[in-house]
């Protein structure tokens, strides 16, 4: 006897809305993230030197937490 086959339900599908950053936070102007897509690496290198706390979310690092968006401890 072949067996039954099973019925499959469809997931309804769900809206991804990716919140900007500049739009979650305040002074996003003074994190790695913003500088770096203005392509000011001067400031970023200085920033980044010995780094301390890296971002959750970019994955950036930073000697202080606050040119960090969502900073960690290293």
């Amino acid at each position: 006897m072949p067996a039954k086959k099973k019925e499959v339900q469809a997931i309804p599908e769900m809206e991804v809305v990716t919140p900007l950053l500049v739009d979650a936070h305040p002074n996003h102007e003074n994190h790695l993230c913003h500088i770096i897509s203005l392509r000011n690496m001067k400031t970023a290198a200085k920033l980044a030197k010995d780094a301390q706390y890296i971002c959750f979310l970019c994955g950036r690092s930073a000697k202080s937490p606050k040119n960090l968006c969502e900073p960690m401890k290293i």
